[in-house]
């Protein structure tokens, strides 16, 4: 399979995966149309004979104002950087922290990101994520149950 279509399967996938809390803080419905953040992919590039069938994935994530993804896993380890604005971010069910601008976060395989999500409901955060994975695998699956 080429790169090209491993890229395409994983975002695709990451795509999916992403979704909106269309609650407000009250609890209530909103109004306004859900806006789901967006992944553009940066690169993909094999890691070498060390690490023989993994590929290292680039991604930048932008979450508009109030946007939120559905718990998610990823393949394989997972490495972060905010590059502007704030998110909630935690992993396996843990309290959720307040990134910046900045701040740089780890996900270890076989975790889940039980949290992600823009802390703003004004301005946009933006990420620039990491993944390892092997080809044929989705960059994201969403977790059930």
């Amino acid at each position: 399979m080429e790169r090209r279509e491993l890229l395409t399967i994983g975002f695709g996938a990451l795509a999916m995966a992403v979704t909106v809390d269309a609650t407000s803080t009250a609890g209530a419905q909103t109004s306004q149309p859900a806006v789901a953040p967006r992944a553009t992919p940066l690169g993909a590039h094999p890691l070498g004979k060390a690490f023989a069938e993994w590929y290292g994935t680039m991604i930048e994530v932008t979450y508009p104002p109030g946007a939120s993804s559905a718990a998610h896993q990823h393949p394989g380890p997972t490495f972060g950087y905010v590059v502007s604005g704030k998110v909630k971010w935690a992993i396996d069910g843990e309290p959720a922290k307040i990134l910046e601008a900045g701040q740089a976060f780890f996900e270890p395989m076989g975790s889940v990101h039980s949290t992600s999500a823009n802390a703003s409901v004004t301005e946009p955060a933006v990420l620039s994520v990491v993944i390892l994975s092997r080809p044929g695998e989705p960059m994201s699956k969403p977790v059930t149950g």
